[in-house]
């Protein structure tokens, strides 16, 4: 398993040129493609369910004015694609095949960003997503938060400043849960290629000291040779005691399980996930 094709949705905000930078260096290590998504609003979805009491020129105004805003964002997220893709040097390619080099293409759907990209996550081998949060930017969180519980494709969420390289010292959070295991299997071509790879476990009531060595013992049979940490949190919160060590150790990925589930379309995330994303000075790579 390797990455050959990373999906980098959109929204001509502030965070794009993050997420394009961290989609490019990985696409780099594994020759990989990258699409840059721009979901364009379709004016009608703009129109709320208000029943009687809007007039057709309500109507038409916002959706006139949804058009427009959706309209001004593409252009800047189309711009500033084209400009980070020339200065990387990389392929314009809107197909597979030729050599293998890394690539890039512009993608344009037309649609709801809640019904879009997991569809078109679910086409990709990973997901890049700049770090955010709700107070910064909403559309953006929700959408994270979208691919996250929506694609069952791993995320690779960027900090505001990358470093040097993503990927030469992985720190694994494992916890035993299914998403723990998701997340490492996803992980296993940074695993592989990684020149260090440290296994975080933090004791508390859900879970041993020994699973750290379990899991360990699993990635030395596909080639890795891990290290294993136990982490004591204390007061802390577990999320916040792990993402410290993963600093401390001066690891450039965390690796670990995203929890939450949808319940009437409200999307929630679990608190050690939401304290990660929000948190997070290294890229992550999480996974449901």
């Amino acid at each position: 398993m390797t990455y050959k094709t990373i999906l980098v949705p959109l929204g001509g905000g502030g965070g794009d040129a993050v997420a394009l930078n961290a989609a490019l260096s990985v696409a780099r290590d594994f020759d990989a493609h990258v699409v840059g998504l721009f979901v364009t609003l379709d004016p009608r979805d703009a129109v709320p369910m208000l029943g009687e009491g809007m007039s057709g020129a309500m109507v038409d105004e916002i959706m006139r004015a949804a058009e427009g805003e959706s309209n001004v964002r593409r252009a800047a997220a189309h711009r500033l694609f084209e400009e980070i893709v020339q200065a990387a040097g990389v392929e314009r390619r809107d197909s597979p095949g030729g050599t293998e080099a890394p690539s890039a293409a512009w993608r344009d759907v037309v649609g709801r960003v809640e019904d879009v990209v997991p569809v078109e996550g679910r086409l990709a081998d990973l997901i890049v997503f700049a770090r955010t949060s709700p107070d910064r930017d909403v559309q953006g969180y929700a959408t994270l938060e979208t691919a996250l519980l929506g694609t069952g494709r791993p995320l690779l969420i960027a900090p505001d400043v990358l470093p040097e390289v993503v990927g030469r010292h992985v720190a694994v959070a494992w916890n035993g849960r299914i998403e723990s295991a998701r997340a490492v299997a996803a992980a296993l071509p940074f695993l592989r290629s990684a020149d260090r790879v440290t296994v975080l476990t933090a004791e508390t009531p859900a879970t041993e000291a020994a699973a750290g060595r379990r899991i360990a013992e699993y990635l030395t049979w596909q080639g890795v040779e891990p290290a294993v940490t136990l982490i004591q949190p204390g007061s802390k919160p577990v999320g916040e005691a792990v993402l410290n060590k993963a600093v401390e150790l001066k690891a450039d990925l965390l690796v670990m399980g995203g929890y939450g589930h949808s319940r009437m379309r409200e999307l929630i995330l679990g608190g050690v996930t939401r304290f990660v994303l929000n948190h997070a000075g290294i890229p992550v790579l999480m996974a449901h």
